[in-house]
């Protein structure tokens, strides 16, 4: 049996459908069931039944999944201390940030990995949580920095901060902003984050919470699209408290204070069977320190 067939038959199990393990693992659905159906036939065994939400463990597969994580968990071990042969730690970690790294501090971070661990590598790719989230479990990150919360059992959190948000359009809609009721701020276009953000899921609390129903949504993928779109008049958004803050100060933005503002967990996560590996042990320590927790 294959490694990838294990990462497979982990993901259907979590998941318990073949197209949404596909998307973990980065395979097609045709794959998803290959995979399966070869790994069934090496075992002798049956692993899962049809039902009608998808499929489900059978009493074998309840059985072996549990073996099969900790085959995938002595796999990653055995990479980790191959890679610290010599007395150096080497090799890459991919690390998901969910927003500017300047905010996340990733400059020092990377200081501090250059100075003690110059062979060790970061991969840095920006992404909504979710995708963070989904992606870490899928082994193909690391590790990653998250506006949300943790609902998997097979992730550790380290909470960082509580950045608020708050709604932010251009600096001339000052006058309009500081009266504009739920009608006033239904007739603005809204720019609006895309899924698997908790920005999203702040955005649609305000708009169910208030009975606001935008004119034209504009969907992007990062803070970093949203925030000229604000600056430059095109829409509403919501925006990091420091980010705002900064805007205020300097007269290119204005706040709507109906809305108020409102926290975000923000969180480091990674996989639990990972958090002994030497160079995920560096990456937690280094991180609590440029974070002071």
């Amino acid at each position: 049996m294959e490694l990838y067939q294990l990462r497979t038959f982990v993901a259907v199990a979590e998941e318990g459908n073949f197209t949404r393990a596909g998307k973990r693992v980065h395979a097609s659905q045709p794959a998803v069931s290959a995979h399966i159906k070869a790994l069934e036939e090496e075992l002798g065994v049956r692993l899962f039944d049809r039902v009608a939400r998808g499929v489900e463990l059978t009493h074998a597969g309840s059985e072996l999944v549990h073996d099969a994580i900790e085959v995938l968990a002595a796999a990653n071990t055995l990479e980790a201390r191959a890679v610290t042969l010599g007395g150096a730690v080497t090799g890459q970690m991919a690390l998901g940030l969910c927003a500017d790294p300047k905010y996340l501090k990733v400059s020092g971070l990377l200081n501090q990995i250059a100075e003690r661990f110059p062979r060790l590598n970061l991969k840095l790719a920006q992404s909504p949580s979710g995708v963070i989230l989904s992606e870490i479990r899928a082994r193909n990150m690391d590790a990653g920095f998250i506006f949300s919360g943790n609902p998997y059992g097979d992730l550790d959190t380290i909470k960082l901060a509580d950045p608020f948000y708050c709604v932010m359009g251009a600096a001339h809609m000052k006058k309009d902003l500081a009266k504009a009721g739920p009608e006033e701020l239904s007739a603005y276009t809204w720019v609006v984050a895309t899924s698997n953000s908790p920005l999203q899921e702040l955005q649609v609390k305000l708009f169910n919470e208030y009975g606001i129903v935008p004119a034209q949504i504009i969907s992007v993928n990062s803070e970093e699209v949203m925030r000229p779109l604000v600056v430059e008049g095109k829409a509403l958004g919501v925006m990091r408290d420091d980010e705002a803050d900064c805007l205020l100060a300097s007269n290119q933005g204005a706040e709507c204070p109906l809305l108020g503002r409102h926290s975000l967990e923000m969180n480091f996560v990674y996989r639990k069977n990972q958090a002994d590996d030497p160079s995920m042990s560096i990456l937690i320590d280094i991180v609590r320190k440029e974070w002071s927790v």
